[in-house]
């Protein structure tokens, strides 16, 4: 028994070392070497530069500024704080930041400065502030993306990041500066976007006068030219940090600066309702043919349904696109029914897909039966005839409305809207009608325009006086409000009409009639669009 124990201890002894030296060498033996290190080196992180972000022109909309900060290499205080003195006495004063110029003063004195190391620091910037954070974003003071495109492609446009490896001694001195490892950090990818910001800034010109507002302008390709909404916002605020007042506007519920109304801003469409339910109704078996007087009124389930004005006499279903007559989209309200109504709205993407990779983007809305039901617990006997025209509970985004339109304008199908080049486009919106449906349709925009009793005949005349000599389709739209008395103003259009190449969506909030404001405006941009792309 004792010649068992003999042996016996040990063993367990040797056992015991054999697991603690695996544990210290293979377990925790990088713990351990990396401990070592950090008693002999002082790392230094580097922060990569995030990738710039261009317009299609190739000017800067989100890019950065470079500064230098100083990291004094001591545990010495009474050395530190020479140091901090005698850069003082060399710029007036003492940070650790320096743009170009403070650096410069004390640059060629970096050799008396042996236990300073200068490091460049990057911040992002935003040259055209309040035109572009709505697509663009914007980074908080950390440097992370937050919102828009800088929040959608982060990972790309952070970088990697990099180290300075420092030899010091036990007081943390610098002990040799030509042993210094510099890993580099590798800076983050630039992306080119479709949009035009000389576009985007002459839009903001347009509408200056107003509060609220969305603009939309695609090429039929599904490139974005521009994209803005107002109010709008200085992304360099959320960087820096916010003052009282910046924080109130911010947060301020009626104007939300941070929506962007393009994408995310739901309206009633008003009379560009009405492009759906021609649609509609054509395939359903209306003859486009098929004339009615117009007294102003219809009167369905012992109430008036009004029109805007009185049209006497519509010869079919191009003059009421025309002239906006609600009286005969009243009657093909009733004649397709809200059943069948909806069913063929919510099969379109519009109604039940987004368009982009913005995560604020909302989807248009179509109520149904059902809805209609579990909301007010009855179905509104004249649900179908406000539909038909657009207004009652029937919502559209700006960019929904321009997806109807470019659909409209090719044909039958319109890409999903491109952002970037490079950006790789998969789905297309494809209109669920015969071709014939789509062509009658095409043609009663057209007379939206240049019909002899055009809502939108403004145009017509205008590009005329201009000189230019194009057709353009389009529908206005002025839908209720509920928060005034005033309509919000909107307008769609596409040109040149025979090959098209815009599209351009407008949608100014609590602005009155769609002739009166969103015509006027889209005239403009279009006229912008065709002097810098058409006609070069």
């Amino acid at each position: 028994m004792k010649n068992v124990l003999f042996f016996l201890i040990p063993s367990i002894f040797y056992v015991i070392f054999i697991i603690k030296l695996f544990e210290l060498q293979i377990l925790k033996g990088e713990e351990f070497s990396k401990k070592a290190i950090e008693n002999h080196f002082y790392t230094i992180n580097l922060k990569p530069a995030r990738g710039n972000i261009y317009d299609r022109n190739g000017k800067i909309l989100a890019g950065n500024i470079v500064n230098t900060k100083i990291f004094i290499v001591s545990k010495e205080k009474e050395l530190i704080k020479e140091y901090e003195n005698y850069i003082a006495s060399l710029n007036g004063y003492y940070s650790d930041i320096m743009d170009y110029i403070d650096f410069s003063s004390i640059s060629s004195r970096r050799e008396l400065l042996k236990n300073i190391i200068f490091v460049p620091i990057t911040s992002r910037i935003y040259p055209y502030k309040e035109l572009t954070p709505h697509l663009i974003g914007y980074v908080n003071k950390d440097g992370i993306g937050v919102e828009g495109f800088e929040k959608v492609f982060e990972d790309s446009l952070r970088g990697k990041e990099g180290k300075i490896i420092i030899p010091v001694d036990v007081r943390m001195n610098i002990v040799d500066k030509n042993k210094i490892i510099y890993n580099f950090p590798e800076k983050g990818k630039d992306y080119k976007l479709t949009l035009d910001i000389e576009l985007q800034m002459f839009i903001d010109s347009l509408v200056k006068n107003y509060e609220k507002s969305a603009v939309i302008v695609m090429k039929t390709n599904g490139e974005v030219l521009a994209m803005y909404s107002k109010p709008t916002y200085n992304p360099q605020i959320f960087s820096r940090g916010l003052t009282r007042a910046e924080w109130e506007y911010i947060n301020n519920p009626d104007l939300a600066p941070l929506l962007n109304r393009a994408i995310s801003g739901l309206y009633p469409p008003g009379s560009i309702g009405k492009v759906l339910t021609t649609l509609i109704a054509l395939e359903n078996g209306w003859n486009w043919k098929n004339s009615m007087p117009c007294y102003g009124y219809t009167i369905y389930g012992g109430n008036v349904f009004k029109d805007w004005t009185v049209h006497y006499h519509i010869s079919d279903i191009k003059e009421a696109l025309e002239v906006s007559c609600n009286v005969y989209y009243y009657t093909l309200g009733r004649f397709v029914g809200l059943v069948k109504l909806t069913n063929y709205l919510k099969k379109l993407d519009i109604f039940n897909k987004k368009f982009t990779f913005l995560p604020q983007e909302k989807i248009s809305f179509v109520p149904d039966s059902s809805w209609y039901m579990k909301n007010y617990k009855f179905i509104p006997g004249g649900a179908a005839l406000n539909l038909a025209i657009g207004q009652g509970e029937l919502l559209l985004t700006p960019i929904a409305i321009s997806m109807l339109t470019g659909a409209i304008a090719n044909n039958g199908k319109m890409p999903y809207p491109k952002f970037y080049f490079g950006q790789i486009i998969k789905d297309t919106f494809k209109l669920q009608f015969s071709d014939s449906v789509i062509k009658t349709t095409r043609e009663a925009m057209l007379q939206v325009v240049k019909g002899p009793r055009a809502t939108a005949g403004y145009i017509n005349w205008k590009l005329y006086e201009y000189g230019f000599n194009i057709n353009v389709a389009g529908k206005t739209g002025s839908s209720e409000n509920p928060h005034s008395k005033k309509t919000h103003s909107l307008f769609t259009l596409f040109a040149p009409y025979e090959n098209p190449e815009f599209i351009i969506t407008v949608v100014v909030e609590t602005a009155g009639h769609g002739s009166d404001v969103a015509v006027p405006i889209a005239l403009e941009i279009l006229r912008w669009c065709l002097l810098h792309y058409y006609y070069q």
